[in-house]
């Protein structure tokens, strides 16, 4: 195709847009506009993100659950849902202060029983979790705040563990989700993390519609993964 010729065909195209025959893209829908539609590159067939190592269900799981830690731009981990933590000179015990005001989406408050349930779950199926449990001598919560991590041995990349972004992640549940068995999936999809999960008129494989806990964004569907181009 010579330049004249697209020229002509992206001046057709405008004066379509213009009268209303075709749609504008969704970028220029303008501040009225306040659903997000994102595709995927594969379904969401489940949503779990401790049964399912998938990254379209880890990609989800961000918006629904939060981590303790996370990563900054140079991959070092960050304190998220965690105050403050300590470990002991012989790097054998590591405790935990959770901040105040965590909140899962069901208005009851994230505590230390909680996030033992949720790393007990997790340190099942996860390779450095399961480094973790192997030399685990106990995982408790000391207080409603506050849990600690006993160890046999010390293990240095505690907080990379709990704060890495590649699947499964250490999400923190409500603690009666966190009690299922590691290899069945949960059922229900109660998180802290930005947005919340809508189960009305919900089926996973076709659509996950999340709202905003901040009121940034008042839907996002998850639409699934399409061989045709529409």
């Amino acid at each position: 195709m010579d330049r004249r010729t697209l020229l002509k065909g992206l001046a057709g195209v405008g004066s379509l847009a213009a009268t209303g025959g075709i749609s504008m893209p969704a970028l220029s829908q303008g501040a009225a506009a306040r659903t997000l539609r994102f595709v995927p590159q594969a379904n969401l067939a489940n949503f779990d993100p401790i049964w399912g190592t998938q990254y379209v269900v880890r990609n989800a799981a961000v918006l629904v659950w939060d981590t303790l830690y996370g990563l900054d731009a140079n991959l070092q981990p960050q304190r998220q849902m965690v105050a403050s933590e300590e470990v002991s000179d012989d790097g054998l015990v590591w405790t935990f202060r959770l901040r105040p005001g965590l909140k899962f989406h069901d208005g009851e408050p994230v505590l230390s029983k909680d996030v033992v349930a949720s790393l007990a779950r997790w340190s099942a199926r996860d390779p450095m979790g399961l480094m973790i449990k192997a030399i685990q001598n106990e995982l408790t919560a000391v207080d409603d705040k506050t849990f600690k991590w006993a160890l046999k041995q010390p293990y240095p990349k505690m907080l990379l563990a709990l704060g890495k972004n590649s699947t499964p992640c250490a999400f923190i549940m409500p603690e009666r989700l966190a009690q299922t068995d590691p290899f069945k999936q949960i059922t229900d999809y109660i998180g802290s993390g930005p947005m919340k999960f809508e189960t009305r008129n919900c089926t996973i494989a076709n659509e996950m519609p999340v709202t905003s806990t901040a009121g940034r964004i008042s839907r996002m569907r998850l639409q699934p993964a399409s061989t045709t181009m529409r």
